[in-house]
């Protein structure tokens, strides 16, 4: 498999100063490619991440990270960590942000065209910030903004795998933060809005069920639908 870097979708909500890289955060973009892309190119959204990695496994360097300086993007918001060696706060100071192209990795599947971006990215990466050489400096926008409703990379990111094919050794654990009865609320929700959908209905009913069919779901349900959904999966975690 080749790999290219698309590095002309630049987003100008960043901070152009280098940072110390002492971490690396996955996120999902809860939307497709091209929206995330005009996200991020858009300054009144004051967002963007540093890298973004399509489903085809295509890689954009949105904020430069992967040569000179890397700047300080505007990823992670209000977040903190703990290790043994101190209390981490407001993760934008020293991370690099990358996210997946899925559009809720609660339940959605991640590609293997993504794992391997993710890999070869991970070994270049590596080789200019000896921070992420530990595993341990490797976290999901979860782990350190769950406590305000962040709920990516989510359940279906494989975290072993993951580390099985960046790191030897004992893989440190990370678990998904959504709690499975409110996971299953959504999938509930996001099956009556395919039936909506497919009835061109304006208005769904969350209480009627219908089958979960995934090869619909990304097809029939809008960016719009995909965003106010997963902002609500959020708001439900974090009320």
């Amino acid at each position: 498999m080749s790999f290219v870097i698309h590095r002309k979708k630049k987003s100008p909500n960043h901070d152009p100063v280098g940072i110390a890289v002492e971490f690396l955060v996955i996120h999902y973009t809860a939307t497709s490619l091209s929206r995330t892309l005009a996200l991020f190119q858009d300054p009144s959204s004051k967002a963007s991440s540093h890298l973004v990695i399509d489903r085809d496994g295509a890689v954009y360097e949105i904020v430069p990270c992967l040569d000179g300086p890397c700047f300080r993007a505007w990823h992670a918001g209000e977040s903190y960590w703990h290790t043994k060696e101190r209390n981490w706060k407001r993760f934008n100071d020293f991370s690099i942000g990358v996210e997946l192209v899925n559009k809720n990795g609660n339940l959605f599947e991640y590609t293997t065209q993504q794992y391997h971006s993710l890999k070869v990215l991970m070994e270049k990466l590596k080789k200019h910030y000896a921070a992420l050489e530990n595993p341990e400096r490797i976290l999901g926008h979860e782990h350190i903004a769950g406590h305000r409703g962040k709920i990516d990379p989510g359940h279906c990111f494989n975290w072993p795998l993951f580390f099985q094919m960046n790191y030897s050794g004992k893989a440190p654990l990370r678990k998904a933060v959504l709690p499975d009865k409110q996971r299953q609320m959504f999938l509930d929700i996001y099956q009556t809005l395919i039936r909506n959908r497919e009835q061109k209905e304006s208005t769904f009913d969350i209480k009627k069920r219908v089958t979960y069919n995934k090869d619909y779901l990304s097809s029939l349900i809008t960016d719009e639908d995909w965003m106010r959904l997963n902002q609500e999966m959020e708001k439900s975690f974090s009320s």
